[in-house]
């Protein structure tokens, strides 16, 4: 009976394990848009430590695209984790901290990547505002994060694509070569 019980355990561990890796599903059918090197493509991004603006060059190096950085009216402290409560605040009560910088618009541009870093479960809330200043409905959205660990990965992508709604969503970078990425979702030959 024991044994029935450890079997029983075991399949139900398995079947929790893979429904939630069910749960972050990459595939967009949005990734079979098809190859246009006519796009005019933006790269915007808020990086505080340096590591989404790196990845963000990466991508400008590889598509050609403008860069815009995403500047908070009232900066962070250097150290986010000095900002804790603050950043932890923003999240979970999906507040809006204004933009300093904010571009007239983005309409002569049909891809925007948009990059953040993962801060208490979602995009640096910076971002969010940034993102909802403008239509972005017949766009292209391809969002890509920094974090230590892909946790809270879905949920970030999940938060662009609630404030990007109207627009055409790609597969977000997840680790790995950089060109391979652009190329699976048919940004770059």
């Amino acid at each position: 009976m024991r044994k029935f019980y450890l079997l029983v355990l075991a399949a139900l561990t398995v079947c929790f394990v893979t429904s939630c890796q069910d749960d972050f599903n990459p595939n967009y059918p949005a990734d079979e848009v098809e190859y246009d090197g006519n796009r005019r493509i933006l790269v915007a991004y808020f990086s505080q430590t340096g590591n989404t603006e790196r990845l963000a060059n990466q991508i400008v190096e590889a598509t050609g695209a403008d860069v815009y950085r995403i500047q908070p009216s009232e900066p962070y402290a250097v150290n986010p984790y000095d900002d804790s409560d603050r950043i932890q605040n923003e999240s979970y009560n999906d507040l809006r901290p204004g933009v300093a910088n904010l571009p007239t618009d983005v309409d002569d541009y049909d891809v925007v990547f948009v990059g953040s870093p993962i801060w208490w479960h979602n995009p640096a809330m910076v971002v969010c505002t940034f993102l909802e200043n403008y239509d972005l409905g017949g766009k292209i959205i391809v969002p890509f994060f920094t974090y230590g660990s892909t946790e809270y990965l879905q949920q970030s992508v999940e938060k662009i694509h609630e404030v990007t709604l109207s627009a055409t969503h790609l597969r977000t970078y997840s680790g790995g070569d950089v060109e391979e990425w652009l190329r699976t979702i048919h940004i770059i030959r």
